[in-house]
C-alpha cells in the first residue's frame, strides 16, 4: 500500500536537509543504495565547501544516516558538531538493482526485486524525522542523508517524489507554511532569518 503524504506523521518545524557529497557511483550513474561507495575527491570538496556557510548558524543538532558517505559529509560540512546516527535515514535498499545503471531503476512506487518498497522506506524515514525533530526548541536541526531519503521527505511534505534529485552537498531549508511546506537553498540571509 502506498500512503498519501498527509498520512505521515511529520513534525511541522523547520529543518535543513543536506544530501551527501558526490561518490563515484553518483558520477557514473550507478545505483548505490545500501552499498558503501565513499565520497570521491569532488564529494569531499563539495562537503568542505559548505562548511563556512553552515558555520554561520547555530544548529540544535545534526542527524545523519549510518552510511559512510553521509557521515563523512556531516564531518566535513559541520566540524565541531557531533552527528547523531539514525538508522532510518539510510538510503533505500534497491535489492537486485544495486550496482546497475540508474537507467534500469524500476518505477518509484514499485518494489525492486529483493529490495525495499517506497512506502516502507517512507515509514522508516518518517519515524527517523520524528526522532530528529521531536525536541526542536529555539534552533534548527540539520539532517544529512541521501537522495532517496530526500524523495521521501519531499513526498511526506506534499511534493512530488519523482522530481529531479536534490544536488549533492547543497543545504536545503524546509519550512512549514500556512498551507503546507516550502523548501529552498539555504543562504546566509536565511540563516540570519531563522536564527533571529
Amino acid at each position: 500500500m502506498i500512503y498519501a503524504a498527509e498520512k505521515f506523521d511529520f513534525p511541522k518545524v523547520p529543518f535543513v536537509f543536506i544530501r551527501h557529497g558526490e561518490t563515484d557511483a553518483n558520477r557514473a550513474g550507478i545505483i548505490a543504495g545500501s552499498t558503501e561507495p565513499p565520497l570521491n575527491d569532488t564529494g569531499r570538496a563539495q562537503a568542505a565547501a559548505i562548511a563556512d556557510l553552515m558555520a554561520l548558524g547555530t544548529w540544535q543538532a545534526v542527524y545523519v544516516s549510518p552510511q559512510d558517505r553521509a557521515r563523512t559529509t556531516a564531518q566535513l560540512a559541520l566540524p565541531g558538531y557531533t552527528a547523531h546516527v539514525l538508522d532510518g535515514l539510510r538510503e533505500r535498499h534497491w535489492g537486485d538493482l544495486e550496482g546497475r545503471p540508474v537507467s534500469e531503476l524500476c518505477p518509484r512506487f514499485d518494489t525492486p526485486p529483493n529490495g525495499e518498497g517506497f512506502d516502507a522506506m517512507c515509514q522508516r524515514v518518517s519515524f527517523a524525522m520524528q526522532q530528529a525533530l521531536a525536541e526542536v526548541t529555539d534552533n534548527v536541526c540539520v539532517v544529512v542523508a541521501h537522495s532517496g531519503v530526500a524523495r521521501c521527505i519531499l513526498y511526506m511534505t506534499g511534493f512530488e517524489a519523482d522530481g529531479p534529485r536534490l544536488p549533492n552537498a547543497t543545504p536545503m531549508l524546509f519550512r512549514p507554511t500556512a498551507t503546507g511546506w516550502d523548501y529552498e537553498n539555504l543562504t546566509e540571509t536565511l540563516i540570519k532569518e531563522i536564527s533571529a
